[in-house]
């Protein structure tokens, strides 16, 4: 990147969907191999007795069934939405839930490119997990919750909520790192 030009954002936010499709799949890497070490897929603890003070936190009504994911539940009501009924198929119903977990991971490295186009590369990657914890945090742990996507905190187990984190900290460094790479590649190393 020449010094005297301003970064460009646009650029850095095409960069950063890349990125953050890549970091997407890197989650799903982190979620197979902690299952694989454990035994059972992490995500599917919940807390024992109840109810606990802040199960449910939406600010505007339960719009998850039991069992679904917050990605499913965003399918779901998109289908609905655009066809007048919910989809009945489970496959239909996997698809759309990737389709959304994909493209909210691929917004949100193309956010993180955009905010980060000025940043020397080096910078940007150790960015990545910082990035990835405060998606964790705002869209996943209390975002989700409000909008009653998934219950609220306390109906999960502190290792369920480490879990997460842990993978979106996996997702920071494969978006970080693949849009870094990206940059170079294109000779916009940000120095």
């Amino acid at each position: 990147m020449r010094h005297n030009q301003p970064p460009n954002r646009w650029r850095g936010f095409v960069l950063g969907l890349l990125g953050g499709v890549v970091g997407t799949v890197v989650m799903g890497g982190y979620w197979r191999l902690a299952t694989a070490v454990l035994g059972d897929d992490p995500r599917a603890a919940t807390r024992d007795g109840g109810p606990h003070p802040l199960d449910d936190i939406s600010l505007v009504g339960t719009h998850h069934t039991p069992e679904e994911s917050s990605t499913a539940a965003i399918g779901r009501i998109a289908y609905t939405r655009l066809a007048g009924q919910p989809p009945e198929q489970d496959e239909t119903k996997s698809t759309l839930s990737y389709v959304v977990h994909y493209g909210f991971g691929a917004l949100q490295g193309g956010l993180f490119g955009a905010l980060t186009a000025a940043a020397p590369a080096p910078t940007a990657l150790t960015a990545g997990p910082a990035f990835g914890t405060a998606v964790w945090l705002g869209a996943d742990e209390i975002g989700v919750s409000l909008l009653g996507l998934a219950d609220g905190p306390t109906k999960y187990p502190v290792s369920q909520h480490l879990h997460r984190w842990g993978a979106h900290i996996a997702y920071g460094l494969g978006l970080a790192a693949t849009t870094g790479a990206l940059r170079r590649a294109f000779g916009d190393d940000g120095s």
